[in-house]
């Protein structure tokens, strides 16, 4: 047979030295490192902790702030369920209508501030605790079919409840002349 053509003749494996035998004793194999932990977090995954606790916080706060306006202006709601409620063809419905601005101004302002206005004065007060003006079949509804129960004003009843529930809905918290209502709890 003859040898073929590519074929390097091999060499033989040198010889190691009893000192090289030695080094490669104390080799051994390649040791992977502990896998990593998961606390402490990293900076970053703080900063969004922080960050999640300040928006649940602010949420909490509105929420809060939310409810407690929603329950300082239940009387609003209720005056105007109340206000929806009159029969505006009825003789009577003036006096109710006038009674529940009154309920309500008396909740607001005071018993003293608001409790004894008639007439023209009410209107005066109506006028200056709200942003809105009273339209003239309202001043007539206020000043002469309120005390006259024998005939009804069916479009100025109408024009009377529609400008008591804007009245209920925009009026302020006190006009420039109102004292807070502790004054009237103390003079009780």
């Amino acid at each position: 047979m003859k040898p073929v053509a590519n074929q390097q003749p091999t060499a033989p494996a040198p010889q190691q030295s009893p000192e090289v035998k030695e080094l490669l004793a104390q080799l051994h194999d390649i040791h992977e490192p502990a896998p990593v932990g998961w606390w402490p977090p990293a900076p970053g995954w703080w900063a969004l902790a922080a960050l999640l606790l300040g928006i649940i916080f602010a949420g909490v706060l509105w929420i809060r702030r939310r409810q407690r306006r929603r329950a300082q202006n239940r009387y609003r709601v209720e005056a105007v369920r109340l206000l929806q409620l009159i029969d505006t063809e009825h003789a009577g419905a003036p006096q109710e209508i006038n009674e529940i601005l009154k309920r309500v101004a008396v909740i607001t302002f005071g018993r003293t501030e608001c409790g004894n206005l008639t007439g023209r004065r009410w209107l005066e007060f109506l006028n200056a605790s709200a942003p809105i003006e009273c339209p003239p079949e309202v001043e007539r509804a206020l000043l002469e079919s309120l005390y006259r129960a024998d005939r009804s004003d069916t479009p100025g009843n109408i024009a009377l409840r529609d400008f008591a529930m804007h009245w209920v809905e925009s009026h302020g918290r006190a006009p420039a002349t109102a004292k807070p209502a502790i004054a009237e709890a103390s003079g009780v």
